[in-house]
């Protein structure tokens, strides 16, 4: 069985799929009657915008939990050593070997 936010989605989408739909058979209608094309009408961006804000409900709902924006909960796990170790900072071929040969 489909869950609520699944449902919700598709009840966005299918909605904003019926609102393209109408607003090609306006124009259409418009072109036939040969009437100027003023903009949409109100029933049909009402529509879309309700489909958008329905369909962005479920997909928050589908997503599952949100994770915490700050990284105070995982930065309290680690050691100071663990987080400035950074392996892909290491370089063995410096110039070391010389500036040793050289001074001692």
């Amino acid at each position: 069985m489909m869950n609520i936010g699944r449902v919700t989605v598709l009840v966005g989408i299918l909605m904003i799929l019926h609102a393209g739909f109408g607003s090609a058979q306006h124009r259409a209608h418009l072109r036939v009657s040969e009437q100027p094309y003023e903009g949409l009408p109100v029933d049909i961006l009402t529509q879309c915008v309700l489909g958008f804000v329905i369909a962005c409900i479920g997909i928050t709902k589908v997503a599952g939990d949100f994770k915490d924006i700050s990284a105070t909960n995982d930065m309290n796990r680690k050691t100071m050593d663990s987080i400035t170790n950074v392996p892909a900072f290491y370089h063995f071929a410096h110039r070391g070997r010389a500036i040793h040969s050289v001074i001692y």
